[in-house]
């Protein structure tokens, strides 16, 4: 390698709708205010599915992933000093991009940066593994990738140099999760219910308890994952299937009260209209599944809502999130380890998905590690 560079980095590519392949590329030296981080782990998300079904416009060529966890490979001198980090520091970098200057960013709420970018032609935000093509310079834009370019807006955050890998991967979902119990201004003593026990509903019972919510309910259709959701956090569970009434069920659960928040985490807008119903007059329902494409939902505008003053919060991405969501990781009290069942490497990326879209081998959460091979189990 020259001097401008550091390493070749293999990476997964979305090269079309349903086209997956694998490439390397050159990874440059950062400028000054920049950074290169090496990829440790990446959590595999329904979006990246939904990407790669060609369900979220057309980014392609397309290097996915912004779950992302990793340590600073190299570091430009005014990174390192205004960051406060160092080659080896263990990081989570927020998959957003914020130009830091349109008025949503200066609100705090940079997860709807409206600035366009001319080098990509976005005008809707940045987001790694998500909208920037490879094709833009120097094509590290996602996680699926053993090295990731950090540029100088990216917002990086230091982790406990102790933490494992596989619960560090939690950080983006669980920031996801945090950011809904914030819309909902979830307070002490509330009732929660969350509709959908993937990854990110099991977090967001886990981030409801530790926002201090008096009773925690989990609503979904497999056993086994409820089961898990009583382990994370959630004082009750309804399985939808083994009940007649689902509305009186989650009732029943919620010790004959209806739920002040009722957060939807299952992408489906059954799911959504049923948070509308079930919650209290004068709650709060949080709209954290993306459903894919384009999914209309009804709902009864004046019985469902108006006449009940219902609170319907969507909730985007994860700003605002990660300072709690890392917090969370840090302590022992919750076994985060058991929601990450899978890892996989670079190279078995296809099976990851014909895993997860199975749902077989009590799969709940499957990760990639970029530096895993055939021939190995783990890499530390």
């Amino acid at each position: 390698m020259t001097d401008s560079t550091l390493a070749m980095s293999r990476q997964v590519v979305f090269s079309a709708a349903d086209t997956l392949t694998h490439e390397t590329a050159l990874v440059p030296a950062p400028s000054d205010d920049q950074l290169v981080v090496k990829v440790m782990r990446v959590g595999i998300c329904a979006t990246d599915l939904h990407l790669l079904a060609g369900h979220i416009g057309d980014p392609f060529p397309l290097v996915p992933g912004h779950e992302f966890v990793g340590e600073i490979a190299a570091i430009g001198a005014a990174a390192s000093a205004t960051r406060g980090v160092g080659v080896g520091d263990r990081v989570a970098v927020e998959m957003l991009l914020p130009c830091r200057s349109c008025a949503r960013c200066r609100e705090g709420r940079y997860n709807l940066c409206e600035q366009d970018d001319m080098a990509t032609g976005l005008t809707r935000g940045r987001q790694y593994g998500v909208n920037i093509p490879r094709t833009v310079a120097p094509g590290l834009w996602g996680g699926y990738s053993q090295y990731l370019h950090v540029p100088a807006e990216a917002v990086v955050h230091r982790l406990p140099q102790d933490m494992p890998w596989e619960r560090a991967a939690l950080v983006e979902p669980l920031a996801v999760a945090h950011r809904a119990i914030a819309r909902g201004r979830v307070t002490p003593g509330d009732v929660v219910v969350v509709i959908g026990p993937g990854p990110v509903g099991l977090l967001v019972a886990a981030a409801a308890r530790s926002a201090g919510a008096g009773r925690v309910v989990v609503v979904g259709t497999r056993d086994e994952r409820l089961a898990l959701a009583t382990r994370i956090g959630a004082d009750a569970t309804v399985n939808v299937r083994a009940v007649s009434d689902t509305a009186s069920a989650v009732k029943d659960a919620c010790a004959g009260m209806a739920p002040d928040v009722v957060i939807e985490a299952a992408g489906l807008t059954g799911a959504q209209q049923d948070a509308v119903r079930m919650v209290r007059r004068g709650g709060r329902v949080v709209l954290a599944g993306a459903c894919g494409a384009a999914a209309p939902v009804t709902f009864l505008a004046d019985e469902e809502l108006l006449t009940r003053e219902v609170d319907v919060l969507p909730s985007f991405l994860s700003a605002g999130g990660f300072e709690p969501a890392i917090a969370l990781l840090s302590r022992d009290d919750l076994p985060f380890e058991e929601i990450v069942t899978h890892t996989f490497g670079l190279d078995e990326v296809a099976d990851a998905f014909a895993l997860i879209e199975s749902r077989a081998d009590g799969v709940v959460k499957a990760v990639l590690d970029p530096w895993r091979t055939t021939e190995e189990d783990t890499h530390d």
